[in-house]
């Protein structure tokens, strides 16, 4: 009010006394105008004037400065022990920001097309992974990408770039995204930086040769320093250690003159990496039936299989049996140990009694629980046709679980662009449609896991 006063004062009331003066033009006038101020007065007032103006100016650039960048501000001074001003982290989305931007976004804006880039349509990207889960990309060289592209996008049409990181069941990516920004706030101006991440969870798949299959939700606005999240993912990850150990374990005992190890599964099958990720089960499967299928092979050529198994999986990683009797490195007639199998059976995620036992997933019930008091977010079904593909009803398994959500399913990634050929326009449509008709928005990600945004 003291600002709108003020103008109107120097706007109007100073207008009139110019105009009297250069009306009348004598002294008597002259001195009438000068004399309606006091100067020690006015200096002071002016003075005032400044300061409130100060003060305003100084209310806007902090109202800009959202309360979850305040928090994350908050969190990363704690974890690193410095000074970064929440200021520094204003290009970073909360969950809250990015619903209000949805609805006006398209599926041409998550095209990265070379018209589209050209056109500056392509606007968003709200799937990506980094080294931390399976990406190839260093988080940095993936932000520096993205803050490129954002500064081409926003010289052409005055948008800024929206991009997602989304790391398979670890925060670990967004985390050191944030302090690289925080580190150069003025690099990332034309950029907003959503910190997210893609959560798995088994569900039963009627029309699969598996009971269950490992879906995805993808998580927007998280807090990756949050005690409570940390603690979920921690005991994720800590579910899927022991679940290898105990395979390891009673692989020993069903094959005892086969040699398994933990660390020789960490060396060939990266624990380190896909330890976080979903279908852990599977990799561990791969190990015990690639050693096993090794060690009696070298038997039959009279090598040692510890050896032979480091010189056959050192350009082989990650493989299965299957893999390995097509590249040639293990005969046909080794085939796969029945024993051996079934640990699979019982440690993969399985249906008892109506219920979904799992030993290192969980369940959608178990994902809900542990974001369900995060603030600023919310959850999208990721790539749905995947989700609803085994299923016997695409439009209610959808509406199944955005109603045991609790509300924080919002959207539907109906614009995945990394569907293979078998996923048509047709398909992409219907879930557009099943995905508004459930009140849900529509959203859409590259799904890139290359070590470049752009190639």
């Amino acid at each position: 009010m003291k600002v709108s006063a003020v103008k109107n004062y120097n706007y109007s009331n100073s207008f009139c006394f110019r105009n009297n003066l250069e009306k009348r033009n004598n002294n008597q006038y002259k001195n009438e105008y000068l004399n309606h101020f006091d100067y020690k007065k006015t200096a002071a007032y002016s003075a005032s004037i400044i300061a409130a103006g100060i003060g305003v100016i100084y209310l806007a650039k902090n109202m800009k400065i959202s309360s979850y960048a305040k928090t994350l501000s908050n969190s990363l001074n704690t974890i690193t022990g410095k000074k970064i001003p929440a200021e520094n982290l204003s290009c970073v989305m909360s969950g809250d920001e990015l619903l209000k931007i949805l609805p006006k976004l398209t599926k041409k804006n998550y095209e990265a097309n070379s018209q589209n880039i050209k056109n500056g349509f392509f606007v968003a990207d709200l799937h990506s992974h980094s080294n931390y889960s399976d990406g190839e990309g260093f988080v940095k060289n993936l932000l520096e990408d993205a803050a490129e592209y954002a500064d081409i996008l926003y010289k052409k049409t005055k948008q800024k770039f929206i991009f997602a990181l989304t790391d398979h069941d670890t925060t670990e990516g967004v985390k050191e995204a944030l302090e690289i920004i925080a580190s150069n706030p003025k690099r990332y101006k034309n950029l907003r930086f959503v910190p997210a991440i893609e959560v798995s969870f088994s569900h039963k798949t009627p029309k699969s040769n598996n009971p269950c299959e490992i879906s995805e939700l993808l998580v927007y606005g998280i807090n990756p320093y949050s005690k409570k999240l940390n603690h979920f993912l921690n005991n994720t990850k800590q579910k899927r250690t022991q679940m290898v150990n105990n395979f390891i374990n009673e692989a020993s005992k069903k094959c005892p003159l086969t040699e398994f190890s933990f660390n020789e599964f960490s060396r060939f099958y990266d624990f380190e990496k896909y330890g976080n990720m979903m279908n852990l089960h599977w990799r561990i499967n791969h190990y015990v039936q690639t050693k096993h299928a090794v060690t009696n092979y070298a038997a039959r050529i009279n090598e040692n299989p510890n050896i032979l198994y480091e010189k056959i999986m050192q350009n082989n990683k990650g493989v299965s049996l299957g893999q390995l009797h097509e590249y040639g490195k293990i005969p046909y007639d080794i085939q796969e140990n029945h024993e051996l199998h079934s640990i699979l059976k019982k440690y993969e995620p399985h249906i008892e009694n109506q219920k979904i036992i799992t030993t290192s997933e969980n369940s959608f019930e178990d994902v809900i629980e542990g974001f369900k008091n995060e603030k600023n977010i919310f959850m999208a079904f990721a790539h749905p046709a995947y989700l609803t593909e085994r299923v016997n009803d695409p439009y209610e398994e959808l509406k199944y679980f955005t109603e045991l959500s609790n509300g924080l399913i919002k959207a539907s990634e109906s614009f995945h662009q990394a569907y293979p050929s078998r996923i048509t326009e047709e398909n992409i449509r219907y879930f557009q449609d099943k995905t508004e008709s459930l009140n849900l928005l529509n959203l859409g990600g590259r799904d890139n896991h290359k070590n470049k945004l752009f190639n």
